[in-house]
Formats: C-alpha cells, structure tokens, sequence
C-alpha cells in the first residue's frame, strides 16, 4: 500500500507538462491568392474573450495559449478560419477572399464602402455579440469583443469615463483618443457640454 501511494505520487508529480502549459503563438496571415500579408486581422481564442491583430507586416503574437485550443482568424472580406493548436507553436495562416461579401457595403466613419473598396482594416461588432456578460456603460461593450481595443476604467464612480486605445497609441503629439461617430455626427471626448464620457450621450 506503502509502494502503491508512492507511486501515485511521483505520477502526478511528473505529469506531462504539456497537459497544463501555456504558450505562446506566433506566426503570420496573408491572403492565399497574392501571398501578400495583411494587417489587422483579429485572432481570438474560440469561446473567450482573449484575441489579438496582425500588425502591418501580418504577423502576430498570442500568448497563454493551451494545446487543443481553437484560434479563430477573421476578417473582412475573407473565409473565416478555425485553426487547432498542436504542439506546433508557429502557426501560419492563408486566408481566401470570400467573393459573397466582397459587394457587401460596411459604415465607416467617414461614409460608406464597400468592402472590395476598403483600405482600411474594418471590424465589426454585431448586437448579439454586446449581449453578452454585465454591461457597465457602452464604452465597456467593445472589452474583449475587437481584437486590438483596450478600454481601460478611469474610475469607479457613476458616469467616469474610460480610456480607449485602438493598437495602442500612435501619435506622440495629437490625441490618441478615437473618433466617435454617433447618428452620423463626429463626437469628441470633450466636446458635449463638458461630459467626460461621450457613450453616455446614446439613448
């Protein structure tokens, strides 16, 4: 019985390790036709919240990645893919154009366009997907829903707002906040009677 639970032991000690290891994903996505890269495709981890982007050069970084974990690749105009991670921790991706909605025509800040037409790396958020989970304010829908958005609380008090940051910050200068369209109207942070979160202006 001695030897048995010894045994035991040194079996559970010595458990493969790559039965609860994490590790990080690296590789690169380009379109399968031109082999050309593309940037701004969102990478999450199916059935979590957990994502990120490629960034100009198509490449990416997904750290506390599980093996049997499915990444799923998206983007706009293209096949969405569902890769399986193995013990292979480079994954490189080639997305297919989907012809079907290509013609489709997607809102942008600035008008309208069809995605064929688009120069731009364009995400979407549907509203199943922000029915998900306790809403605290609007700002804190887009949490963990777009890769490559970070929202970060100011405060915890009624009303406070949130800083945003869309890949990080850009301008060393100029703001790095992003543009608010709401109803067609281009919305400033601190433009609407002094209010210090400008979600809170949608009805």
């Amino acid at each position: 019985m001695k030897n048995f639970k010894l045994f035991l032991l040194t079996v559970i000690v010595f458990l493969p390790i790559s039965l609860f290891a994490q590790q990080t994903v690296t590789g690169k996505v380009t379109e399968k036709a031109t082999g050309s890269e593309l940037p701004g495709v969102g990478i999450i981890i199916k059935g979590t919240t957990k994502g990120t982007s490629t960034d100009f050069d198509g490449k990416y970084s997904l750290e506390n990645v599980k093996k049997g974990d499915v990444l799923v690749f998206s983007y706009i105009g293209f096949t969405t893919l569902e890769i399986t991670v193995g013990d292979n921790t480079t994954i490189n991706v080639a997305l297919e154009q989907d012809t079907e909605t290509l013609n489709e025509v997607v809102i942008i800040g600035y008008g309208t366009t069809t995605v064929k037409d688009a120069t731009g790396s364009i995400t979407s958020v549907k509203p199943k997907d922000l029915n998900r989970g306790v809403i605290i304010s609007p700002d804190q829908m887009l949490t963990g829903k777009v890769a490559g958005i970070q929202v970060i609380s100011n405060g915890g008090a009624p009303g406070s707002g949130s800083t945003i940051r869309i890949r990080g910050g850009a301008s060393l200068n100029a703001s790095n906040d992003p543009l608010f369209i709401i109803d067609g109207v281009p919305v400033d942070k601190d433009g609407i009677s002094g209010l210090r979160n400008p979600l809170n202006t949608i009805n």
